[in-house]
C-alpha cells in the first residue's frame, strides 16, 4: 500500500472561499460560511491536558487546519466539523467525567505514562478511542480493551535506535547507564534489552536512590571511567550531573533521552551542550514536507517551535479524521488504516502491534548553540535515508554483535552485586548452567577472571562460580587478580559455523501491575509475559521476591506459543517498612527453555516498581473534597480535623498538619515518610499553591495521611484530595 500526505490525502469539503472571487461579495461570503457552520454537524474530540500544553496546542491546530478546508467528510458522504473538549489532569476523575458528558467520539492524552498507567480503567471506562502520546512500553500490553492507541514509538523502540547508533555508527561498547527517578525504570530497561540484541550490556549501571547523592553518582563515574554515560531521569537533575561530570574532567560521550528539552538546555552552558546525543519520537529538523509545514504553522500559531507531543497530537487529529472517513466503527479504522505519512513520518498501524500507531525514532545531537541536529531516523528496526524529501527508503539496520571492552577499578578485589539478583553459572557464558543467584547488596572476594574480565569467578558452595562482569560492581586492583581458563562448554560448538541464525523462543516480561502494593495484605501481582521469539517455550517458571520481606513468589506455565502473550499472577503479603521498591522479576526461572544468548541475556532484565504501603482507612484509597471558607472536614470518622478559613487551613482538635517537601506526585508518598510530631499549622493559602501536606489527624485515633491541594483561592474555595492511613 502507498503513503499518502495527510493534509492531502484526506477527503475534506473543498473550502466555500474557493468559490467567490469577487471581492465586493465579501462580506456575504462570511455570512454564508457562518451559516453552514452552524448548520454542519460536529464531531467532538476530548483532551486530557494542559489547554495551553503541547498536547492541546497540537490538536487545536489540526482541528483549525481541518475545518478551514471545510471539514471531515464521512463514510456516507456527510461533512462534519471537529471541536475540542480540553480537561486539564489535576483531577482526572473530574476531567474524564466532563469529557463523557460532552459526548466525544475519542480522546486524546493523558501524555504522562505514570498518569495513563494508574488511571488505565477510568480511560478504558470512556468506551471510545483513547490515543496517547505516552511511551511507556507496558501500556498498551495491560489494555484489555482494545481502545487504548499509542501515538509515538514505544520505549522499546527509542532503545534501541540509541543502541543501534552507539554501537553500529560510533563503535562504542563501554556503555553505562543511569537512573535518576522509579519513573525512567521503563527507558533504561527499553535501552539495555536493545543492548543485548548487540550482545552488550551495560559495563556499569548506577541508581539515585534515597543512599546516593549525585555527587557520588559522580565520583563513581569518573572513577569508572567508560566511555559512554546514557542518562535517563528528569532534566533539572540531569543537568545538574552532567555538569558536575564535565566539571570533574569525564570527557566521554553523553547521551539523554531528554536532552532536547528546554529544561535540560536551560541550565547547561552552551559551550558544554555541544556533542550531547539524545533520542526522540521526532525533531522539528525532520526533512519531510508534512514535517517542515506543520512546523511552519506551530511557530505562525504559537510563536514557538514545537516539541514531540506537539506533532503527535497533530498526528493524532489526521489519523481519527482519516478513520471517521472509511465505514466501519472507528475503533476498527484505527486499527486498520493504510499507511499515512503524517509529522512523525508514516503512521502504518497495519505493520504495527494492535494499538500502536507509530514507530518513528529520531537521533539528534545537539550543535554548537544547543539547537538538537537530526543524525539519523528509525522506523521501528529499518534505518532510514532519503532518496528525496518527501519518500525515505528503509534499509534494514544491521545487527552487530559487540564485546564490551575490559575495565579496572581500583582498591580491594571484592564484588558487590547492583541487581536485584544476578545468575551465578559453571563458566564465563549464558551457554553455561546456572548454579545459584546472589541478592543486591551481597558481597563476594574475586578469586579469578576470564582472560578479558568479562566474568569473575568467586568461591561458591564448595566449588567456583562465574558471574557477568557487566551488571556488577568490582572494587579491587585487577593486577591482584588472577586469569583463570573457563571449564569446558556443556555443549561443543559446531564443527561448522552457519551464517543463518538459529531461531528460539524468547521470554520477556512485558509489565508488572499494579503500583501499589499494600503491605500486611495478600497482594496479587499481575505479571505479563510473552514470547518474542520465532519457537514457542515448553514449561517455564516466573519468579519474583518481593520486598519488603523478601517475599518469594514462582509460578509455572506450560508453555507460550511465538508471539503469545499471557498473564500470571504473583501472591503473597509484604511484612516490613513502607516504602518505593524496584525488584527483578524473571521469566524462566530455572532455564528451561533454550531462548539462545539474546533471549537468556534478557530474562532478569524487567524490574518492576511499585510502592508498599500501608492500608488506607480512606475508601478506593483516594478522595477528594473541595471546601467553603468556614468548613470543616473529618478525616477519620472521629472529630473534625481540618478548617478552611479562605485564608488558612487550620488543624483541629489536636490534629497536626505540615508541608511535605521533596515530592512531586501524590503517589511517591508513603506511610512512613509522615512525621507523628511536626505541626505547622496554620499554613497560609500563599503556602498551599500544588502543595503536599503531612497530616495526623485528631487526638482520638491519630491517623497518618497525607494531602494534595489541587486548587486554593484567597477568600475563596479549597480543594484537596487526601489519604488517610489505618
Amino acid at each position: 500500500m502507498g503513503s499518502s500526505t495527510m493534509r492531502i490525502g484526506l477527503r475534506v469539503k473543498p473550502s466555500l472561499a474557493r468559490l467567490f472571487v469577487v471581492p465586493l461579495i465579501l462580506i456575504a461570503w462570511i455570512l454564508i460560511t457562518s451559516v453552514i457552520q452552524a448548520q454542519q454537524p460536529v464531531f467532538r474530540i476530548g483532551v486530557l491536558g494542559d489547554p495551553l500544553g503541547s498536547l492541546s496546542q497540537g490538536a487545536r491546530l489540526a482541528v483549525q487546519n481541518l475545518n478551514a478546508d471545510g471539514g471531515v467528510v464521512g463514510a456516507d458522504g456527510t461533512s462534519f466539523r471537529l471541536e475540542l473538549v480540553t480537561q486539564p489532569t489535576d483531577d482526572l476523575t473530574s476531567a474524564i467525567a466532563n469529557i463523557q458528558q460532552a459526548s466525544v467520539i475519542a480522546v486524546l492524552g493523558p501524555e504522562d505514562s505514570g498518569t495513563a498507567l494508574n488511571n488505565l480503567s477510568l480511560l478504558q471506562n470512556l468506551n471510545v478511542p483513547v490515543l496517547t502520546p505516552a511511551i511507556d512500553d507496558t501500556l498498551i500490553a495491560r489494555d484489555t480493551t482494545d481502545l487504548l492507541f499509542r501515538l509515538r514509538a514505544q520505549e522499546v523502540l527509542l532503545g534501541r535506535g540509541l543502541a543501534n547508533y552507539l554501537i553500529d555508527d560510533l563503535g562504542e561498547a563501554d556503555i553505562a547507564t543511569v537512573q535518576l527517578d522509579v519513573a525512567s525504570t521503563t527507558g533504561v530497561v527499553g535501552f539495555t534489552t536493545a543492548l543485548a540484541e548487540h550482545g552488550v550490556q551495560p559495563s556499569i549501571s548506577y541508581l539515585l536512590d534515597d543512599n546516593t547523592t549525585v555527587e557520588d553518582l559522580v565520583e563513581r563515574i569518573v572513577t569508572r571511567n567508560p566511555d559512554v554515560v546514557v542518562l535517563y531521569g528528569p532534566p533539572a537533575t540531569a543537568s545538574i550531573l552532567y555538569g558536575e561530570l564535565r566539571s570533574s574532567g569525564w570527557s566521554g560521550r553523553f547521551a539523554y533521552n531528554q536532552a532536547n528539552a528546554s529544561e535540560f538546555r536551560a541550565s547547561v552552558p552552551f559551550e558544554r551542550l555541544t556533542g550531547v546525543i539524545s533520542v526522540t519520537t521526532w525533531s522539528y529538523s525532520s526533512p519531510n514536507q508534512t514535517s517542515e509545514r506543520f512546523v511552519l504553522d506551530y511557530i505562525g500559531a504559537y510563536g514557538e517551535l514545537p516539541d514531540p507531543v506537539a506533532a503527535s497530537a497533530y498526528d493524532g487529529i489526521y489519523l481519527l479524521a482519516e478513520a471517521i472517513g472509511e465505514p466501519g466503527t472507528l475503533t476498527q479504522n484505527l486499527a486498520n488504516l493504510v499507511p499515512l505519512r503524517g509529522v512523525q513520518g508514516e503512521l502504518s498501524t497495519g505493520d504495527l502491534l494492535v494499538g500502536e500507531l507509530s514507530n518513528n525514532v529520531a537521533i539528534t545531537e545537539l550543535g554548537a548553540f544547543g539547537a538538537p541536529e537530526l543524525i539519523l531516523r528509525f522506523s521501528g528496526n529499518q534505518r532510514l535515508t532519503e532518496a528525496d524529501e518527501n519518500e525515505p527508503i528503509a534499509t534494514e539496520v544491521a545487527q552487530v554483535t559487540a564485546t564490551p571492552a575490559p575495565t579496572a577499578t581500583p582498591d580491594s578485589p571484592y564484588l558487590v552485586i547492583t541487581r536485584a539478583v544476578q545468575n551465578v553459572r559453571t563458566g564465563p557464558g549464558l551457554n553455561y548452567d546456572v548454579i545459584g543467584q546472589l541478592q543486591e547488596g551481597d558481597t563476594a572476594q574475586v578469586i579469578g577472571a576470564n582472560i578479558d574480565f568479562s566474568w569473575v569467578v568467586i568461591s561458591f558452595r564448595g566449588g567456583q562460580g562465574w558471574l557477568s562482569r557487566g551488571i556488577l560492581d568490582l572494587f579491587g586492583n585487577v593486577n591482584q587478580i588472577p586469569v583463570m581458563a573457563p571449564p569446558p562448554t556443556p555443549t561443543p560448538p559446531p564443527a561448522t559455523a552457519t551464517p543463518t541464525a538459529e531461531p528460539f523462543a524468547d521470554l520477556v516480561i512485558v509489565g508488572v501491575s499494579p503500583s501499589r502494593l499494600v503491605i500486611g495484605q495478600p497482594f496479587t501481582a499481575t505479571v505479563t509475559v510473552r514470547n518474542q521469539g520465532a519457537l514457542a517455550a515448553g514449561g517455564f517458571a516466573i519468579a519474583g521476591t518481593f520486598e519488603p520481606g523478601s517475599v518469594y513468589s514462582a509460578v509455572n506455565l506450560p508453555g507460550l506459543a511465538p508471539g503469545q502473550q499471557t498473564n500470571v499472577t504473583l501472591t503473597g503479603t509484604l511484612t516490613g517498612a513502607t516504602g518505593p521498591r524496584n525488584v527483578v522479576v524473571v521469566a524462566d526461572l530455572n532455564n528451561q527453555v533454550n531462548e539462545g544468548p539474546i533471549g537468556e541475556a534478557n530474562n532478569d532484565d524487567f524490574i518492576y516498581s511499585y510502592v508498599a504501603d500501608n492500608s488506607t482507612l480512606t475508601p478506593g484509597g483516594l478522595a477528594s473534597i473541595t471546601l467553603a471558607p468556614g468548613s470543616t472536614i473529618n478525616l477519620d470518622g472521629s472529630t473534625d480535623d481540618l478548617l478552611w478559613t479562605g485564608s488558612d487551613l487550620v488543624a483541629q482538635n489536636g490534629a497536626q498538619i505540615y508541608l511535605l517537601s521533596g515530592f512531586s506526585s501524590l503517589d511517591q508518598i508513603h506511610y512512613d515518610v509522615i512525621s507523628t510530631t511536626t505541626n505547622a499549622s496554620p499554613i497560609n493559602v500563599t503556602m498551599l499553591a500544588n502543595a503536599f501536606i503531612g497530616l495526623r489527624t485528631d487526638t482520638g485515633n491519630q491517623k497518618r495521611g497525607v494531602i494534595r491541594i489541587d486548587g486554593a483561592v484567597s477568600g475563596g474555595n479549597l480543594t484537596i484530595a487526601y489519604r488517610v492511613y489505618n
